[in-house]
């Protein structure tokens, strides 16, 4: 008798739960006055972020822009705020065992490594015998992947197919992707889903002031042109969403979420055509970056991805893998970090010639001649901080009429791009780039040395970050100036 009442007892609970839950996700929903002030916002929103004929073109006029998108999102986010539809995502520490399991159970291998939380660097891998270089570590199938082929096979199929968006541009097509599979009740990625960080460092979740830290970085104006389009991607997808039910799976919070989590993690591998497919690689993500060499392979007659050690690791150690040649201010807008020992690092200087330059229309003639279309240039983390194009780019920069007019050949004109080659106008060409690197220091809000005490004193993720960025950049200043003094004392003593 007790049995039958508690069983009885059971299924009231059950069902109370059920429309509790029921009640509590109808309340989740936007409510019809709210959703015409979104929809209104949105509008607006998307109207701002669309003025590709009229683009500001100066730091000041961006910064603007970024101000009024800024406010709009703001704004989006408040009316949205308490009524995503979305699936919470568990504790990630807690979705770790299944996940394994799951991907064991799709024929992955991982052999010598194993899941731990590394606090503020979230999610990592810890080596658990020793390896050495070469050795196998992470082999996962593709069957187990999220790609753009999986998205076409989905029931977004046929909306990529008609979308032009999503056609050109399958890291956005792999975003919606995660979105939706991170809500169906029968997903196969759940397991991998749940083991996603709840949110990121990308420059989408920076506010206002921890944007204003990148000023005088040429991080910012990416990054502001990074916050641009992913505001328009969004508003884009609620025109398109509107009379879906996928509206109210779709706010501006869970958007940027999809797209950070391609932007930190995505992988290429080799498709079927001709193209590449954007992919999420389960488990070989999880791990972290350091300075070495790519380990990372598609083995096409098994269609896997293999990750071998790219050194000799002990037990204990964390297990990293080298995400290949990239400046930190790439690293800081499209994966959330810096690496403060990155070998690759390079500060981006924009040059020109300019209009009011009697000289200009020669200038122009050269720089053509030598293939120098580009008006960017990098200053490099290296004992030689200055590229030949660079170099070149000056020397016609600081060339007086008869300079220009000169007779040059193919081997001249080679001789201009090498920078061991003494020029003429070298003497010139140091002394502008010590002056140009100056003017860059100062255009940054905060010294080197502020850098460095900030550094040690700032808890806050993306303030550190930022901090490391910009101090990196410092050094490469100061570097290529300590580079162009000796340059000119050469060059002094070689007149003497």
């Amino acid at each position: 008798m007790g049995k039958r009442n508690g069983a009885r007892k059971g299924k009231a609970a059950a069902a109370a739960d059920s429309l509790s839950a029921d009640l509590s996700d109808l309340f989740k929903t936007l409510p019809p006055i709210k959703r015409v002030e979104l929809t209104k916002t949105v509008e607006k929103l998307f109207q701002v972020t669309s003025n590709f004929t009229s683009e500001p073109l100066t730091p000041a006029k961006q910064w603007q822009e970024y101000q009024e998108i800024a406010t709009l999102v703001e704004k989006v986010r408040e009316i949205e705020s308490g009524h995503s539809m979305c699936r919470t995502l568990p504790d990630r520490r807690n979705a770790i065992k299944p996940f394994v399991q799951w991907l064991e159970d799709l024929g992955a291998r991982v052999d010598g490594v194993e899941v731990v939380d590394y606090g503020a660097q979230g999610l990592g891998l810890r080596v658990t015998k020793a390896l050495g270089q070469g050795d196998l570590v992470i082999s996962v199938p593709q069957k187990a992947m999220m790609t753009t082929d999986t998205a076409k096979a989905s029931s977004i199929g046929s909306l990529i197919e008609r979308d032009p968006l999503l056609q050109t541009m399958p890291n956005v097509a792999l975003a919606v992707h995660l979105l939706i599979e991170r809500n169906s009740p029968a997903s196969l990625w759940e397991p991998y889903i749940n083991t996603l960080p709840h949110s990121y460092t990308t420059v989408l979740y920076y506010t206002r002031a921890q944007l204003e830290a990148l000023r005088g970085s040429p991080a910012l104006e990416d990054a502001l042109k990074q916050y641009k389009f992913v505001a328009r991607q969004y508003s884009y997808f609620y025109r398109l969403f509107a009379n879906t039910l996928l509206k109210d799976y779709l706010t501006y919070d869970e958007y940027r979420w999809a797209v950070s989590t391609v932007m930190t993690r995505q992988n290429l591998l080799p498709g079927a055509g001709e193209s590449p497919l954007n992919s999420l690689i389960p488990y070989w993500d999880l791990a972290n970056h350091a300075h070495g060499q790519l380990s990372t392979d598609w083995v096409p007659d098994t269609a896997t991805t293999t990750c071998l050690a790219m050194r000799d690791f002990q037990p204990g150690e964390q297990f990293t893998i080298y995400y290949g040649l990239r400046a930190n201010c790439d690293l800081l807008v499209h994966n959330g970090f810096v690496f403060p020992d990155n070998q690759a690092d390079c500060l981006t200087v924009r040059l020109g010639v300019a209009k009011t330059d009697a000289l200009a229309a020669a200038r122009l003639a050269l720089l053509e001649r030598l293939g120098l279309h580009t008006q960017k240039f990098q200053l490099r983390r290296t004992e030689e901080p200055l590229e030949g194009g660079l170099v070149a780019f000056l020397r016609v920069l600081q060339m007086d009429a008869a300079g220009l007019a000169e007779e040059r050949g193919e081997e001249q004109l080679e001789q201009l791009r090498r920078v061991e080659e003494e020029q003429a106008v070298d003497g010139k060409v140091m002394q502008w780039l010590i002056t140009r690197a100056a003017l860059l220091l100062r255009s940054y809000p905060t010294t080197l040395e502020q850098d460095v005490e900030s550094l040690r004193e700032v808890k806050d993720a993306i303030a550190a970050i930022t901090s490391q960025l910009v101090l990196a950049e410092k050094r490469i200043l100061v570097a290529t100036v300590a580079y162009c003094e000796q340059r000119l004392q050469k060059l002094g003593q070689n007149k003497e």
